[in-house]
C-alpha cells in the first residue's frame, strides 16, 4: 500500500493504479476545492478526507509500504502530528519520501519566483507585495535540517537528502525504524 499526503485531486494515486494494477494507493486530502476536483477513481484507489494537522487515518498500524509528502509540509503550521501518524502507519523498513520548499535567502526566492523588476518596481501594488511576502514566509518555513530533525524525532532514519533548485527544495528519503 502506498500513501500520498496532500494528494490534491488524486493524480499520483491514479498514476500508481494505472502503472501497478492490484496496488492499493490512498491519497489524503482536506482542501475542499481539491476534494471537489476528484473524478471517479479507478479500482485500488481512494482518497481519505483528513486534516493532517491532527490525523487519525483509518489504517492499521504498520500497514503502509511507502508514503509521499510532496510540496505540502510547508503548508502546515506544524507537521509533527502528520509525521507521527506516518510512523504509526508505515511498516518498519518502509520508506517515506518528502520533497518540499525549504528556507533560502530572499534573493534566491525572488530569482526563482519572479524577477527583481516585478518585485521591486514602483508600479507593484501593496496587495501584490503582501501576497509575495506571505508566500515567501510560507515557502521558507522549514529548512532541510528542520525537516530531518522532525523526521528523526518522529521515528524515521534519513537515508538520503539533497537540495535542489538553488537551495529552494529539499528531497528526503527516510526509513521507518
Amino acid at each position: 500500500m502506498v500513501l500520498d499526503l496532500g494528494s490534491g485531486p488524486g493524480l499520483l494515486v491514479r498514476a500508481l493504479a494505472k502503472r501497478y494494477p492490484g496496488m492499493r494507493a490512498i491519497g489524503v486530502e482536506v482542501a475542499p476545492y481539491m476534494l471537489a476536483a476528484i473524478d471517479e477513481l479507478p479500482a485500488g484507489c481512494e482518497i481519505i478526507e483528513e486534516d493532517l494537522h491532527d490525523p487519525h487515518l483509518p489504517l492499521a498500524d504498520a500497514s503502509v509500504d511507502a508514503a509521499m509528502a510532496s510540496i505540502m509540509l510547508h503548508e502546515m503550521e506544524q507537521p509533527l502530528r502528520a509525521l507521527q501518524e506516518m510512523h504509526r502507519v508505515i511498516r518498519p523498513g518502509g520508506r517515506f519520501y518528502v520533497t518540499d520548499w525549504v528556507r533560502a535567502p530572499l534573493e534566491v526566492y525572488v530569482r526563482q519566483q519572479s524577477d527583481e523588476a516585478t518585485v521591486f518596481g514602483a508600479d507593484v501594488t501593496t496587495a501584490e507585495l503582501e501576497d509575495f511576502f506571505v508566500h515567501f514566509g510560507e515557502h521558507n518555513r522549514f529548512s532541510r535540517e528542520d525537516l530531518i530533525y522532525l523526521l528523526n524525532h518522529a521515528g524515521f532514519a534519513v537515508i538520503h537528502s539533497e537540495i535542489a533548485k538553488e537551495g529552494r527544495f529539499a528531497r528526503i528519503v527516510a526509513e521507518r525504524r
